[in-house]
């Protein structure tokens, strides 16, 4: 009805799970880094909660376009089931024969076993994706954690996702699935949207549906996020409202008093924390009224009191400072600098070719020269590692130079924490996968490198195409396959020791004792690696980063 009145092409706020209009959000995209995270690690549960409406099912339908292609996953979307029907349930899905109705729950998880021994002899793996799993029954929660013992010596045969509401998290803390709780090796809960954030979605949305000038004021805006609480689906049934009200109204844009009539109009309640902010507003100004009164300060106030009818000065500066949060919103995110190019190129010491400012990341990523190997050749400039031959593999060129990749499927806050270059790894609205170092990080601005060309983008452009993948570079002090156990000495267990803050016996700092394994495990835990004590690659390599040792490249200066 008014998709001609605002030039569109289609409405652009259906609660359909139209996939043109999928928007993820910096902690979306954190989201799901964590699943793809739990996916990498094998075995287990990983979990995914949120409120309704928070964009769950959006996460999951991105999460199976970037599952690996050696996957096969089963996808239950109706969880009130008993524990046969589940299990025959996950046979159907991954299309194992079984003995149709008569067969019984022995008979279908030896079918599921001996389809997920095969599966693993073929090098594939096998993932159960359970949608609304707070509704499952307790004895059902049980048989899935049952599943989970399908094993090999090596490696769990199966992987559980469950996804939930809030209530999920409350039934999994039970002392009763303790067992379950301690299989969890990736959990996410889905936050509301920010107030940026909203802006941003229904920015992303009206340009797909053909918008071109902006109908939704920043004022508009900040109104429909406060009646959604920034759920993505209230979002949608109000801002559609909106549009319609403007419509009728005959007007081009939507305003902050449309979007409220909008939101009264759905009947969306505000927010329960704003209502308890007005009602003890209204009760300490009921107070001080009295307490005013009985000092008898009233009568002295009542003379400079403002005549009925005249304006006074705080509605003036209350509409000024109205209007300049308004334009603050509009222009949220939006820096001078974003797109300009870098002063210089790490790998040859030469200004690389600027990068028009008005080009955007998604134009940017999207140029087929931007190739693993060239952002890889990037990166290994910064160590001072000559650029390899074009036929080699750069990881394979920076082995034989005592260097390693180490590839990475990690949240957004982990790789910063690193403070190292990496590779990262971008999606396009094509489907193709595009790469660029990152070299640099200036404040909220990422700058990117790569085909001879270096410029910087706002993180949240950055982070929306990014894949949850990276790849960085390091100098493994010893060769990968030697971790090093309890009870080992090496003049590295002395470096450790040292990084640590660990004490030693005299003549012992080269032993790890237990002493220095606490420290290691207590290490392995605040980097989110498994704290067994055991010093292998991966610890080595977050030792490394989080070493002070000079020569090592950083994304940010160190600190004076």
């Amino acid at each position: 009805m008014y998709t001609q009145h605002f030039r569109l092409t289609e409405p652009p706020f259906s609660i359909a799970p139209n996939p043109r209009y999928l928007y993820l959000s910096p902690q979306h995209r954190e989201a799901l880094a964590h699943l793809l995270y739990g996916i990498g690690v094998g075995g287990g549960f990983v979990v995914l909660s949120g409120e309704v409406g928070a964009g769950k099912t959006t996460l999951c339908r991105a999460l199976l376009e970037q599952l690996p292609e050696d996957v096969d996953i089963a996808l239950i979307f109706n969880p009130r089931l008993n524990s046969r029907e589940l299990l025959a349930g996950i046979c159907d899905e991954l299309h194992i024969p079984y003995s149709g109705p008569k067969a019984s729950l022995k008979q279908l998880i030896d079918a599921l076993n001996r389809h997920l021994l095969d599966a693993h002899a073929r090098g594939r793996r096998v993932i159960v994706l359970i949608d609304e799993a707070q509704n499952l029954r307790f004895d059902v929660l049980e048989q899935v954690r049952l599943l989970t013992n399908l094993e090999t010596n090596q490696t769990k045969l199966l992987q559980i996702i469950l996804v939930g509401q809030p209530e999920l998290n409350q039934i999994l803390d039970r002392p009763n699935l303790r067992q379950l709780a301690q299989r969890i090796t990736a959990r996410y809960h889905l936050d509301p949207l920010s107030l940026p954030e909203t802006g941003d979605y229904i920015r992303h949305r009206m340009a797909v549906a053909g918008a071109s000038d902006r109908i939704f004021s920043a004022m508009s805006i900040r109104a429909i996020h406060r009646l959604a609480r920034g759920i993505p689906r209230l979002i949608n049934l109000i801002a559609d409202r909106a549009l319609l009200g403007a419509y009728t109204l005959g007007k081009s844009r939507v305003n902050a008093p449309i979007a409220r009539r909008a939101g009264r109009e759905l009947t969306v309640a505000p927010p329960a924390r704003t209502l308890r902010w007005l009602l003890a507003a209204l009760v300490l100004a009921t107070l001080l009224l009295a307490f005013a009164v009985q000092r008898g300060w009233i009568s002295s106030l009542a003379p400079g009191m403002a005549a009925p009818g005249a304006r006074p000065e705080t509605n003036s500066a209350g509409l000024s400072a109205e209007k300049h949060q308004a334009s603050g919103v509009e222009t949220a995110g939006v820096d001078p600098s974003t797109g300009t190019a870098s002063p210089a190129s790490a790998m040859s010491g030469t200004p690389l070719p600027a990068t028009p400012p008005a080009l955007a990341f998604a134009e940017w990523i999207a140029r087929p020269e931007c190739q693993r190997g060239g952002a890889l050749a990037s990166v290994l400039a910064l160590w001072s590692v000559s650029p390899p031959d074009r036929t080699a593999d750069p990881c394979a060129w920076a082995a034989t130079r005592g260097y390693g990749c180490q590839t990475l499927r990690a949240p957004w806050s982990r790789i910063n924490s690193l403070n190292l270059p990496a590779v990262l790894e971008f999606l396009t609205a094509a489907g193709e996968r595009r790469y660029a170092a990152l070299i640099r990080l200036h404040g909220q601005q990422l700058e990117l490198a790569n085909a001879g060309q270096s410029a910087r983008f706002a993180l949240g452009d950055v982070l929306s195409l990014w894949s949850g993948a990276a790849i960085t570079i390091w100098k493994p002090p010893l060769p990968e396959a030697t971790p090093l156990w309890p009870g080992a000495t090496m003049p590295i267990i002395g470096q450790i020791r040292q990084q640590l803050g660990s004490t030693a016996l005299p003549g012992a700092e080269n032993l790890y004792d237990p002493g220095l394994q606490t420290r290691v495990m207590e290490f392995q835990q605040k980097h989110g690696l498994k704290a067994d004590g055991v010093i292998g690659a991966m610890t080595l390599f977050h030792l490394q980063a989080a070493s002070p040792e000079p020569g090592i490249p950083r994304l940010t200066a160190a600190s004076p």
